[in-house]
């Protein structure tokens, strides 16, 4: 062989040796993956948000990645217009993209989270790469403020989800809320990912970009689309390669900036870090004599508050059961399936009870047998708990307006809609006044005979999150008592809407209530306290107050008053009651970490409590 033809069948060799080492080298190489990562967007058609968001997809179009994940706040107010404006912006991207909704979707939704799954699709998701696995949950809160919850359905769903993981590859979580505080389930979520080995969380809700301790689980909690430097505007990119985590910053138009990255099979970066205990059971020790006594737990979240009368309970349910039960048998008698989930209260009318569904329906059905009497079709989700008066039922009806329906036939004998914003509150009615919030910055008052418009009063804000739409207001001495997300209290006249009196010297939300004789105006604020303000004598400095311990609070349930003690719920899961002659605490009683819903007296006179998890208690008085 001469050296030419040694040297080309060398140099052969050495190519094929060469290819093969590529092909080997290209097989076992780890995925890279390049994620776009948005939250806390806020878009209103118009406004800076969709503007800058739109620039933001023309740059994710220009650059390289795989995919887009938003983890919630698209909107602003979870309108269907501004649902529509973030999804116009989305079909968009020209690669994949997976959306969740967030606590301003879920709080303030005119269709209950109809419009978001008719544009989205489902609000949770799983799908795979090569090498990683996503799991993305929808956490609340539902239809009011409160801390975020993970419906019972969607943690056995994500339980079910995760079971069929694979693992050999790397399992990674999405949510809008951070898996600590603020998420009222967060031990039970963050023990079922550490069970399946979650290497990661992703989360919104802050618009700070931060690393955090999720119960162990790394977490990044993504900046927002606007930073609160109006200049600041841009996104979050992740990156993965194989074991390799990097997060980063992207403000349009600027360079990359890296914030973070780790080993994903270390967790030292986060050891540092603090994250909370569960929420301890300590309290009830100390007034172990209130113990109540648990009569059920659905098995789905129910978003509502119960009815009772006679020997049954009524409550609508997240997987759409409307449930009769027995409190003679401690059993279901029984269930109409009304698909979707439900938000409103049921209310008892003779031989009916009646409930108003998401579906935009208002129906009764026998108490006894469950079988449907009427229905009526009222065009727009109800979330509410409607009133009875007489023969008649008030009940809003989200962008509908508030109605008045013929309780036995269903009829409809007026319709107020002169609204510019949905209804979702339990109207106040007087002798001749039905007075109820909306939420577009005004408390409206219409005559209870006519439906027509009598006054309407507004706190003279024009963010629509600071309306009167989820509050009770109550009635004493012609004057009407509200406490608003302004957190003012505000003294109306009755007749004529006009302004008495409005204060800030407390800081109010949307939970109050009035005493049985209408002497005392109670008022929950948002740090420990209630406050007690004199229904005639309000602006003389007489009010008091009550240090009851509950800490941060904003749940609007009302408060309920009886034999001069004052009973209230908090957003986790706590009852109290204070005296009002005594200005004490009486008593603390934790049954749950979720949302109390509402506090009532049962025909015996105990008081009957129900929180979002699904727990129906009864206390002795």
């Amino acid at each position: 062989m001469n050296m030419r033809k040694l040297f080309n069948s060398i140099l052969h060799r050495y190519v094929f040796v060469l290819l093969i080492m590529n092909v080997l080298w290209a097989c076992n190489r780890p995925e890279r993956l390049s994620i776009a990562f948005f939250t806390d967007i806020h878009v209103v058609p118009g406004n800076q948000h969709e503007e800058v968001f739109q620039k933001a997809i023309e740059e994710v179009n220009a650059g390289e990645f795989d995919f887009v994940v938003i983890t919630g706040d698209l909107s602003n107010m979870g309108s269907d217009e501004e649902l529509k404006a973030v999804k116009a912006i989305l079909d968009n991207i020209e690669v994949p993209y997976y959306v969740l909704p967030g606590n301003h979707e879920t709080n303030w939704s005119e269709t209950g989270g109809a419009t978001y799954q008719k544009l989205f699709g489902d609000d949770r998701f799983f799908f795979t790469t090569e090498a990683y696995q996503f799991v993305g949950f929808n956490t609340g809160p539902y239809m009011k403020m409160g801390d975020g919850h993970v419906k019972k359905e969607d943690v056995k769903w994500l339980k079910d989800r995760l079971n069929l993981s694979d693992s050999n590859k790397h399992l990674i979580s999405l949510a809008h809320y951070p898996l600590m505080d603020g998420l009222d389930n967060w031990p039970e979520i963050t023990a079922q990912l550490k069970k399946y080995d979650v290497k990661m969380a992703f989360c919104g809700h802050g618009h700070k970009l931060q690393l955090l301790n999720f119960n162990g689980i790394p977490g990044v909690m993504g900046r927002a689309l606007i930073g609160r430097d109006k200049d600041d505007k841009g996104y979050n990119i992740i990156e993965l390669e194989g074991d390799s985590v990097w997060v980063k910053s992207k403000q349009l138009g600027c360079e990359l900036q890296l914030a973070f990255s780790w080993d994903i099979h270390r967790t030292n970066q986060i050891d540092s870090l603090e994250f909370p205990h569960p929420v301890d059971y300590l309290i009830n020790k100390q007034f172990r004599n209130h113990q109540p006594e648990i009569l059920f737990e659905s098995p789905a979240s129910i978003m509502g508050g119960v009815a009772q009368e006679d020997e049954c309970l009524y409550w609508l349910a997240s997987d759409g059961a409307f449930n009769c039960f027995d409190l003679a048998t401690s059993e279901i008698k029984w269930a109409q399936n009304l698909c979707k989930p439900q938000y409103s209260t049921p209310v008892v009318y003779k031989h009916l009870t009646i409930v108003g569904t998401s579906q935009g329906q208002v129906k009764a059905f026998d108490k006894r047998s469950g079988k449907l009497v009427w229905e009526t079709d009222v065009h727009y989700p109800v979330f509410s708990e409607g009133k009875i008066d007489g023969d008649d039922l008030y009940v809003a009806c989200g962008k509908g307006g508030m109605l008045r329906l013929n309780a036995s036939t269903g009829e409809v004998l007026w319709q107020y809609n002169e609204v510019n914003g949905f209804v979702q509150v339990t109207p106040c009615i007087t002798d001749d006044k039905v007075i109820f919030g909306a939420w577009d910055t005004f408390l409206h008052c219409v005559d209870k005979n006519s439906g027509q418009q009598v006054w309407k009063w507004t706190n003279g804000h024009r963010a629509k999150l600071y309306s009167p739409g989820n509050v009770t207001p109550v009635v004493s001495n012609d004057k009407v008592f509200i406490v608003a997300p302004d957190r003012r209290m505000t003294v109306i006249n009755l007749e004529n809407g006009e302004q008495l009196f409005r204060t800030n010297k407390h800081k109010v939300r949307e939970s109050s209530g009035i005493s049985t004789d209408g002497r005392y105006f109670f008022a929950k604020l948002m740090n420990d306290s209630i406050v007690v303000y004199p229904t005639v004598d309000y602006n003389l400095e007489k009010d008091w107050s009550v240090n009851v311990g509950f800490g941060y609070e904003h749940n609007p349930v009302p408060l309920l008053e009886a034999d001069g003690i004052v009973y209230g719920g908090t957003k986790n899961g706590e009852v109290f009651a204070v005296g009002v002659e005594s200005k004490k605490l009486l008593w603390r009683y934790k049954i749950s970490n979720s949302s109390i819903n509402k506090l009532q007296f049962m025909d015996n006179q105990q008081l009957l409590v129900n929180s979002m998890d699904g727990k129906i208690v009864v206390f002795s008085k």
